[in-house]
Order: C-alpha cells, then structure tokens, then sequence
C-alpha cells in the first residue's frame, strides 16, 4: 500500500534522505537503546543508561548546521529520532519528564531542527518507535525476549492501555507542536496491529495532517517498506526504503575505521535506485551535537557527484528487468529518457540495444553535451500502444577523458517513452 494524498508522492521521487540517532547513549559511544538489553555486549544496567540524560549537554548543537550538511549531501529527507526505545524524548512533551526539556539539556531539540531542515526546502521526517522501555506500563504485556522492557515485568494489560494512551498523546503532540512534517517512520512493531490500534493510530494522524506518509513498521498500515542494512535482491512492488549505517552502529562511535567507503556508499546509493528504492544512509551525531568527519566527507562526495549527475537519480523508476540484453550495466528512467551508467571507462562504444523508438539527443549528464551515436536497426518491430516501432541497437562514444571517476551518467532522450522488449 502507499499513500494516495498529492503532498505525499514526493516520496517515490526522493530516492536519497539521512537518518539521524542522536540521544544521551552518545555519550558512551554505544548504540542507541540496545545496550539496555542484558544480551547486550554494551549492558548498561537501567539507572546507569537513564543516568545519561542529566550528562546530556549539546552545546554545539547547531541544526543550520545540520540542515546544510544534508542539502549539500543532495538528500531530500531527513528523519531523527524523537524517541528511541529507551523512552527518552527528545521533544517537549506532557507525557514524561524523562526528556530533553527536563533533563540534560533543558530543551526542546526538535523544534530547531524541524525549523532548520524546512528552511532548505528538505522534507522533515520523525523516527517514533512503538516501544518504550523507560515507561513501566509497556512492561505489563509478554513480548519477545529480545525487545522485553528490562522494567520489572507484572502481567496488567489495562496498564498497557494506559502506556498506549501516552503513545498516542506523543504522537499527536509531533503533529501539533512542530507544524508540517511530511514523514513518521515507526520502529520494532513487537505486537500486531490489534494490539496497536494501527487503523485508529493512522486516522488519528491522518486527521492531524493528511499528507503524512508512515512506514511498514506499524502493523498493516505502512506505505512503504523498511529492509534494514541490506538491498534485496528482489526488491518490494511498492515503495520501499533501504535504511543503512555510514559504520557499524546507528548512534555515534568514534572509530573511523569502520566507515564504509565513499565508493561503496555510492554504489549501495545506485543499486537501490535502479531497483526503484530509496536509500536512508544515518549518521550518528556526537554527544555535543556536531557530526563527525568522517560522515561530513562521505556526504560531500555523495553530494558532488549528485549534483552533477543526480537526474539519473531523483525521480527515476526501476527497469531492472530489462537489464538484459538491452544493456550491460544499472539503468533507470524518466518519461522518455533513459540513463546508461557506466561504471567502468569503456573500451568500445556503449551498446544499448533492442529498444523501440526513436531517438532525439545522447548526452552526458554531467555538463549537458552532445555525445556521438548512430543508431542501427537490427530486426523487426515492436508493438505499442500508438502503433509499431523498429527495435534500434545505440552506439555511443564515451572517451575515456570525460568520463567520471565513479559513474558516468548518460541520457538517451527518445521522442516518446521508448517501447521495451517483452520477456517470456
């Protein structure tokens, strides 16, 4: 299922957002929440880890900041993590004291930066897990071990629906306090959609602000689907977003040398593309609130390259099946253009074949010149909806001096949609 609302189809074309996980558990360079968990390698016992929030000062938090880095990575979302399942909120809220207002740093840490990512024109997105070890309630009800509140554990599901309120009142407080968001992304469902609610949650958001669109995470209700830290290799109908770490953990840790390569992230980027996704590459903040280097250069070579290149990119849909024989490499399309990336210098002119329609321009993405080409029939005709075409196989010339380091970009612009060949 997706979302049918006008203001929410921007998702299908964004293809790039940044995921933020940023909270008290900086401050030890653990990972956010889990070390709660006694399997954790990282346990901290309960008073410990909640201990965290009165030590949490980000002085240098500086959402502008923050904003740009992610303008200049040429993403078009963003999403932070409001409340993790350690419970802390990083909002105002009326529900608990355990949160940014009350604690440590005595402030509202999502307003500045609901302000800052709207100020670039990015669309603000809101990480909102379902479960909530800090409060007492949500342990009243067996769970899976693995997510099992560490809070004394007493079997009372009217206290269930007790936490369930607060759940839904932190819900509507992001969705009346900070103004437009365009994104709730749910985490670690635990229960079914009975026990969520999940119909009666969607339309109480939904009342709140129409366009929302929300992920997989709450049962049933989704409009698009999570696969965490992997691309499948046969990717969902529908929407779908691939969520992904720049190292090895979602929150901050000060080794670099866990950091995937720019290349590699660049490629993760450009397979999830060609197979019609988005990808939501985190960064973890540091406990004061910058973010570190090695992100910050990962980001800007991404932005680089898509700054150039980055029509081949937004707004593009999946033609993965047609891969071969048409072409030898990742393709994606846009109405009647079709882009060729061509991951290696080429040795001899860049072959698509097979395809019907007739050509207008070849050009290199990156600057917008004219490449060389000639166009050959090779057999038959293909039928469309307006009539039969020839099945043409393209030439192009790619000189090894313009080509990009990374991905060379290439657009064939067709007089209509080109007409592809059927598989059987």
């Amino acid at each position: 299922m997706k979302a049918v609302h006008p203001e929410a189809q921007w998702f299908d074309e964004a293809r790039f957002g940044l995921f933020i996980h940023w909270g008290p558990y900086a401050l030890r360079e653990i990972e956010a929440s889990w070390p709660l968990m006694p399997h954790s390698r990282q346990h901290l016992d309960v008073e410990t880890y909640e201990s965290l929030a009165d030590e949490f000062h980000p002085t240098r938090y500086n959402p502008r900041e923050w904003a740009q880095h992610a303008k200049e990575a040429g993403a078009k979302y963003v999403v932070l993590t409001a409340k993790h399942h350690d419970g802390f909120c990083l909002f105002d809220t009326a529900t608990t004291d355990y949160c940014a207002t009350k604690r440590g740093p005595k402030q509202d840490l999502i307003a500045p930066y609901v302000e800052a990512i709207r100020e670039v024109g990015l669309k603000v997105g809101l990480y909102f897990t379902t479960i909530d070890w800090h409060d007492p309630d949500f342990a009243t009800i067996p769970i899976s071990k693995h997510i099992q509140s560490p809070k004394p554990n007493t079997y009372d599901p009217a206290r269930w629906w007790q936490f369930h309120q607060r759940f839904m009142e932190q819900l509507r407080e992001l969705l009346t306090n900070y103004g437009h968001i365009d994104l709730i992304w749910f985490d670690v469902p635990g229960f079914g959609a009975d026990r969520w609610r999940s119909s009666e949650v969607k339309q109480m958001m939904l009342n709140l602000q129409p366009h929302l669109v929300i992920n997989d995470r709450l049962p049933d209700v989704g409009d698009y689907e999570t696969p965490e830290q992997f691309v499948p290799t046969h990717p969902p109908d529908g929407w779908w977003e691939t969520c992904m770490t720049m190292n090895h953990q979602w929150a901050y840790h000060s080794v670099a040398s866990t950091y995937k390569s720019e290349g590699t992230l660049l490629d993760t980027l450009l397979e999830v593309t060609t197979k019609g996704g988005n990808l939501l590459l985190n960064v973890g903040p540091r406990p004061d609130g910058t973010w570190p280097e090695e992100a910050i250069e990962r980001l800007q070579r991404i932005g680089a390259w898509l700054g150039h290149s980055g029509d081949s990119i937004y707004g593009t849909k999946r033609i993965t099946e047609h891969y071969p024989p048409c072409y030898y490499g990742p393709m994606t399309q846009k109405g009647n253009t079709i882009y060729l990336h061509v991951r290696d210098i080429p040795r001899f002119p860049v072959e698509v074949r097979e395809l019907g329609g007739q050509v207008k321009s070849v050009k290199l993405v990156k600057t917008g010149e004219e490449l060389p080409y000639k166009v050959e029939e090779i057999f038959g005709y293909l039928s469309g909806a307006e009539g039969s075409y020839s099945v043409n196989r393209i030439w192009i010339d790619v000189p090894a001096e313009i080509c990009d380091d990374w991905n060379t970009a290439i657009a064939i612009e067709f007089d209509r949609e080109p007409i592809w060949p059927v598989r059987k």
